[in-house]
């Protein structure tokens, strides 16, 4: 085994930890914590892959800005968090729901793959300029619909939790 393979097989294990944190922890903070391994675990598979651009926009992205605005949800929301819930029935769901998701997400992955190899079995390069190009000329308006839909998300949000601490 190769030191690139070592390499990889820990940021996978790592990912796939991390995931399974997140989805099996009562706790909505060390959910978050386990959230944030895995983005870190997927950025490392992007350096992996070569693709450092895309590595540092995942920690950027996700561990900088989502996973904050996570914590500052759970803060805003208060210690409801806190409260014992009756979830040990729904452990064996959650994973199934899980491995589906995860096995569709896969075959998604395959059929992407599968779609971007040319005839002699090489990747098709797709550099940071051609990446930039594409999410602001082909791509532009799902780019910002995007980003319209997390300002609607992050306003909702607000409007819900104002809304409860009015009723209390």
């Amino acid at each position: 085994m190769t030191l690139g393979e070592i390499i990889f097989v820990f940021m996978t294990l790592v990912t796939i930890f991390g995931a399974l944190a997140t989805v099996l922890m009562s706790s909505m903070i060390y959910a978050l914590i386990g959230l944030i391994v895995t983005m870190f675990g997927i950025a490392g598979l992007y350096v992996y892959l070569n693709a450092p651009f895309v590595a540092m926009m995942q920690i950027l992205i996700y561990v900088g800005a989502i996973c904050i605005l996570i914590v500052f949800a759970v803060m805003i929301a208060g210690p409801h968090y806190l409260r014992r819930r009756p979830i040990k029935e729904w452990k064996i769901s959650k994973l199934l729901i899980a491995f589906a998701i995860s096995v569709f997400t896969f075959l998604i992955f395959l059929t992407f793959i599968r779609g971007n190899f040319d005839g002699d079995g090489k990747m098709a390069l797709i550099n940071t300029k051609d990446l930039g190009r594409a999410l602001f000329d082909t791509y532009a308006f799902p780019f910002e619909l995007i980003s319209l839909l997390i300002m609607v998300s992050i306003v909702g949000a607000i409007m819900l939790v104002l809304s409860s601490k009015e009723e209390k």
